[in-house]
C-alpha cells in the first residue's frame, strides 16, 4: 500500500482556472455520500477503534464536522474581500474533544451532509469575479483564490476520506 502524505507536508500550487469551479462543488456535494458509502454494513465498534494510535473513522468523519465553522467563516472573508483568512485551530482541539467516537454514525454522516448541503448553497450562486476573489492563507502563506480554497476543502475531504479507507481496511484485515 502506498503510504499517504502527511496533509501539513503537502504542497499546493493554485492555477486551476475558474471554470473548474463547477466540478469542485460537485465533489464538496459528493463528500458525504462516498463517507456513507465507507461506513456502510459496518458496526459502530469497528468504526470507534482508533488504528495505531491515530483517529478513528467516526473521528476523521467527525473533523470535516468541525470544520464547517472555519469553512464558513473563509468564505464569507473572501466574499468580505479580507487580506488573510482565519487560521485554523492545528492542534485539532474540537476534533479532540468532541468525543465523536461516541456519537452514531447515521448522526455523524447526518451533520456532514447538513454542512456540505450548507456550503454548497452559498457556493453555488457565485459569480466568476467572486470565485476569483484573492486571500492569503494563513499557514501556506500564499495567495489563493476563493476557487482554489474550495480545491483545497475538497483535496482535505478526501484525504481524511482515504484515512477512512486505510482505518476500515486495516481493521477488517
Amino acid at each position: 500500500m502506498v503510504p499517504q502524505t502527511a496533509w501539513l507536508d503537502r504542497k499546493f500550487i493554485f492555477d486551476v482556472p475558474t471554470g473548474i469551479f463547477p466540478p469542485l462543488l460537485e465533489r464538496l456535494r459528493g463528500t458525504p455520500a462516498r463517507a456513507k458509502d465507507l461506513v456502510a454494513g459496518l458496526r459502530e465498534p469497528v468504526l470507534e477503534a482508533r488504528v495505531n494510535d491515530k483517529w478513528s473513522v467516526k473521528e476523521h468523519l467527525g473533523h470535516l464536522v468541525d470544520l464547517e465553522q472555519l469553512d464558513d467563516r473563509r468564505l464569507g472573508e473572501f466574499l468580505n474581500h479580507a487580506k488573510v483568512l482565519s487560521a485554523a485551530d492545528m492542534e485539532n482541539r474540537a476534533t479532540e474533544v468532541a468525543d465523536h467516537r461516541s456519537v452514531p454514525i447515521a448522526e455523524i454522516i447526518r451533520r456532514l451532509t447538513a454542512g456540505r448541503d450548507a456550503l454548497a448553497r452559498r457556493l453555488e450562486g457565485l459569480k466568476e469575479d467572486q470565485v476569483g476573489v484573492v486571500a492569503i492563507h494563513p499557514r501556506l502563506q500564499k495567495p489563493m483564490r476563493l476557487v482554489d480554497w474550495v480545491y483545497f476543502v475538497a483535496e482535505h475531504d478526501d484525504h481524511h476520506l482515504a484515512q477512512v479507507r486505510r482505518a476500515i481496511t486495516t481493521l477488517l484485515g
